[in-house]
């Protein structure tokens, strides 16, 4: 295309309309015609913005898939603290060419649909592939109360390596259909490629973009078309824009991102590698749980999410089996004034079962135990720092004594300082 075409073609009122929308909160960078990239960061506000970047030599845009109140802003580094949100892209690329990128795209559309995500978006590259979206509206904004706007790249690597897992082998099989030479002996994924790593700032061709090398469309597609989709239904003059890239139904993929955080903490469990050694101590009785422990298992009104999470770290903390830990709290669900909806429920006890115990948060944060009514001190609580330690301290008293076992060689110590000494003078180990 000509430097007129290309113009001609962001000029429709349309193309130019769908560019500045879907650039709202997203960085964006131009691609030159004469190689590499315009000015970053950059914006879309305009139509005016779209026409002056053309005619400046940009051919092609691309957007950011994090998304940011101030894309402007981003050269002062503070990339966790600025992040409002981030889409998951997934870029299919196929060696081989647009029919076979398109079985591994149906295959990843399935799977989406068997969590019963409907609203995913599809486009085409423009090239060889296809884009798969899951915008940031299908996920809950916290993990574990943690902002989930600051856990990227990692959990978009985590579901995108999910995702190719669970794919790998119906892959495989449609291509030795196919008949692709090496499909049977050969990682499917040589063949057809599924982006499995991004890094802080990753871009990809904004929808509705010229591709510079095709001089295609990257345009929207529903599964229906992806069916019957050929090159013929990307050029310029053939692309209508009725369908959506951005869609979405709130926390529609919430189910398969829990999934793939367990999955991915199995794959390390598995790794090779020095393994941590844990405290083997007995289960100890609710009797000597902390006061507000205790109340929390009484049911509450407000902060029950919390409750939830400071609940599911502490009775594992303290040795419960996962199968008491699963009964104590949908007893204690029964008792909050309004219950959590068992969806959470299940999905935090899935998420929590394979993780390694991880002592609750320490008496000083406000947010788990102040600020939801809970902290009512007794004397006992004055010369500890954090409720398992009230547990330990408590439990002692009751007993006479805990018995620390060494997770080598089982042999029993009275305290944790002896064990330590232990495992590090025989076993090698530093705690």
């Amino acid at each position: 295309m000509n430097f007129m075409q290309i113009l001609d073609y962001y000029k429709r009122p349309e193309i130019t309309t769908q560019l500045v929308e879907n650039a709202r909160n997203r960085e964006v960078a131009g691609a030159l015609r004469a190689g590499g990239f315009g000015q970053r960061p950059n914006i879309l506000q305009f139509h005016s913005d779209v026409i002056h970047m053309v005619q400046s030599g940009v051919v092609s845009f691309h957007y950011s898939v994090e998304r940011w109140p101030q894309p402007m802003s981003l050269g002062m580094k503070n990339y966790q603290t600025q992040r409002m949100g981030w889409d998951f892209v997934l870029d299919i690329d196929s060696k081989l060419g647009i029919e076979e990128a398109k079985i591994a795209a149906l295959l990843v559309c399935r799977f989406l649909e068997g969590y019963g995500i409907k609203n995913y978006g599809i486009k085409f590259s423009g090239s060889r592939g296809f884009h798969i979206a899951l915008p940031w509206i299908m996920f809950p904004k916290e993990l574990d109360y943690q902002p989930l706007s600051q856990r990227y790249p990692e959990a978009s690597q985590v579901i995108a390596g999910f995702i190719r897992e669970k794919i790998r082998d119906p892959l495989t099989e449609e291509l030795m259909k196919i008949g692709v030479k090496g499909a049977g002996e050969t990682d499917p994924f040589y063949f057809i490629e599924l982006e499995k790593n991004w890094s802080i700032r990753h871009m990809f061709r904004a929808p509705y973009s010229l591709n510079e090398k095709s001089w295609l469309v990257s345009v929207p597609i529903t599964k229906d078309m992806l069916k019957n989709f050929s090159a013929e239904c990307a050029k310029p003059e053939n692309v209508k824009t009725d369908v959506s890239f951005f869609k979405g139904d709130e926390n529609e993929a919430q189910q398969l991102l829990i999934d793939a955080i367990d999955w991915a903490a199995l794959q390390k469990k598995d790794e090779p590698g020095p393994k941590r050694s844990y405290v083997n101590m007995q289960r100890i009785p609710e009797s000597a749980f902390p006061p507000c422990i205790k109340t929390i298992l009484m049911g509450l009104e407000d902060g029950r999410k919390r409750g939830l999470f400071v609940l599911l770290n502490f009775l594992k903390t303290v040795n419960w089996k996962q199968e008491e830990i699963e009964e104590r709290i949908r007893r204690w669900n029964k008792l909050n004034k309004e219950p959590l909806p068992e969806s959470i429920i299940n999905g935090q006890l899935r998420y929590h079962e394979n993780k390694e115990p991880v002592p609750p948060a320490n008496c000083s944060v406000e947010r788990y135990y102040k600020d939801i009514g809970i902290c009512m001190p007794d004397a006992t609580c004055k010369t500890i720092k954090n409720t398992a330690g009230y547990a330990l301290k408590k439990a002692g008293s009751l007993r006479g004594k805990i018995e620390y076992k060494c997770s080598v060689c089982s042999r029993g110590f009275k305290n944790m300082k002896s064990l330590s000494m232990h495992q590090s003078r025989s076993h090698g180990i530093i705690q």
